[in-house]
This record gives C-alpha cells, structure tokens and sequence, in this order.
C-alpha cells in the first residue's frame, strides 16, 4: 500500500519539483557515480531502431533563436545534422511552418542564420528540415 501512495505522489509532482529533486540527488554522487549514471543516460537515449537518415545526427545543446509566422522563440537546438534540427520547446507549432533561425555555433563569433521548415512535431519540440545543408558543423 505504501509503494502505491509514493506512486500517486510522484504523479502530483511539478516538473520543476523533479529537477530539483534529481539535481539534489546528482549533487551527492561522487565522481565514479557520476560517470555511471552518465552511461546509463545515454543507453538510455539512444535509438532502439537502426538510424535511416542520409546524413547523421549530432546531439548537441545550442542556443537558437527562431522566427516564424505567430512568434519568436529562444530555446535549445537539442540535436542537428547536416540537413535538420530539433529544437526542444513548449511552444507549439505546426508542420509545414516555416522559420528563420540563428544558431551561436562553437568556435563561431557571429550567429549563423539558417532557413527551414517543420517537419515533425512533437510533445518535447519540433524537427526542423533545413532550406540549404549546414556543411559547417
């Protein structure tokens, strides 16, 4: 009965109480734990099913800036290739907009405007079809 109640209450928890608590949690690891719990995350993340695309995704955390037709937005490019993006939002959008976005790539001075569209819409953020390759990245 007990699990059952620590159960309903992790439900009712904000998701701002969840990353308190886990960075609470992540402060007390030592380094070797560290490094496990790290391995274990990105196990975790990686895709269950062979990768099809034509050019490889990078994963990346980078700020971007977009523009489009019903707002702006500041958010993080989550992962990136050569032809696409997927920025991690909130804010919700639709397939087939457009954006014009500016990305503050490493190693780069200036931002770097690029074009795309939507192409996936998701419940986490939206991936995005670049207009022309990212050669540079």
């Amino acid at each position: 009965m007990e699990k059952q109640a620590d159960k309903d209450n992790t439900n009712k928890v904000s998701s701002e109480e969840l990353y308190n608590r886990i960075l609470q949690i992540i402060s007390t690891l030592s380094e070797v734990q560290l490094k496990k719990l790290l391995e274990a995350l990105e196990k975790w993340r990686k895709p269950k099913f062979k990768e099809k695309r034509k050019y490889p995704r990078k994963q990346t955390l980078i700020w971007v800036e977009c523009s489009g037709g019903r707002c702006n937005l500041y958010d993080f490019v989550q992962n990136m290739s050569v032809s696409g993006l997927f920025i991690e939002t909130l804010v919700p959008f639709f397939v087939g907009e457009e954006l014009s976005m500016s990305l503050s790539l490493p190693g780069e001075e200036d931002p770097k405007k690029i074009h795309g569209k939507i192409v996936r819409v998701e419940t986490r953020g939206i991936g995005v079809q670049l207009d022309e390759l990212l050669t540079d990245i």
